[in-house]
């Protein structure tokens, strides 16, 4: 019985070695020391090396390391019988809404703004931004649920969009389409939680940024490839939106030459919003591990078709 951890950005010392105490009597494998391959039944993966499927042939089952599973099913090599699963951890939606909050009060109260006059040691008052409270979430899954809550809690007030209908009893959901300019035609604020799947890639570029009015501030904390960077650049030049907090990007770690490091409407950071508790990992993977084993479906399995 063996598991390999295919995960190439980062240090395995306390994932294995959690994995090692919660499955005793299963080798935990780490890439590239993958001693015996054949007996590798169950992976877990991120940003996992090329070609390193072709090495694993009993494979059935593979986990994400993270909420996300792009990464996963943007792999054409996987074979198309690996049963998908991912990680779900209930207190990433409550740092996320914290993150979102944040920043919409930072962005409110034109902090930004007062730190670059701090830099410049410029004494100068700004019109307060007390009437912005309309915020638009883009993608209201369990997770936009949450950062929604926390929003309206706050006294804002909060709409929400995502591709198919599904109400909701605390605020109103537009969805599909035909319904996205009126979901962020009047917002202050628009927040992505886009996952990244065929369907929400580029969506949000130089025909949606239009739809926008004056003074609103794109936040992303969904996917970095939900956003079209050059049209963002374009529309932030042009003043057409006022800014943007990102927190995920097209490339991660973002390059040094891009152009978002240094312009004066972006606020950045680099993938923080929501961060999976390393013991809320081992004990999700090994759980699963022992459903695999026993026969049953593990929890949290992905669909391919959806992209989450």
């Amino acid at each position: 019985m063996s598991i390999a951890l295919l995960v190439t950005d980062r240090d395995l010392t306390v994932l294995s070695e959690g994995l090692r105490q919660a499955l005793p009597g299963v080798k935990i494998q780490c890439w590239p020391d993958i001693e015996h391959p054949h007996e590798v039944e169950f992976a877990v993966a991120w940003q996992q090396p090329k070609n390193c499927w072709a090495r694993l042939p009993a494979l059935k089952v593979v986990s994400s390391l993270g909420a996300g599973c792009d990464g996963l099913l943007s792999d054409p090599a996987l074979p198309e019988n690996v049963l998908i699963t991912r990680i779900v951890d209930p207190g990433l939606s409550e740092q996320m809404a914290e993150y979102v909050l944040g920043a919409v009060l930072m962005l409110k109260c034109r902090f930004t703004a007062y730190f670059r006059q701090q830099m410049q040691s410029s004494w100068q008052m700004l019109p307060k931004e007390n009437r912005r409270q309309k915020v638009t979430i883009l993608g209201v899954g369990s997770i936009g649920e949450v950062v929604a809550k926390r929003l309206m809690a706050n006294g804002f007030e909060v709409c929400g969009w995502r591709r198919s209908e599904k109400r909701h009893p605390d605020f109103n959901v537009y969805f599909g389409n035909d319904q996205l300019e009126q979901a962020v035609g009047d917002a202050d604020y628009v927040v992505s939680i886009l996952p990244n799947t065929p369907a929400t890639k580029g969506v949000i570029d130089k025909t949606f940024l239009a739809r926008l009015k004056p003074g609103c501030y794109l936040i992303n904390v969904g996917r970095g490839q939900a956003v079209n960077d050059d049209d963002l650049l374009d529309a932030l030049d042009n003043q057409i939106i006022a800014g943007a907090v990102l927190d995920v990007f097209n490339a991660e770690p973002l390059p040094e030459d891009h152009a978002f490091w240094q312009h004066e409407g972006v606020f950045l950071t680099p993938h923080i919003s929501a961060i999976t508790d390393q013991q809320e990992i081992i004990a999700q993977i090994a759980g699963n591990y022992k459903k695999f084993q026993q026969g049953l479906l593990p929890d949290n399995l992905v669909d391919a078709t959806k992209g989450y």
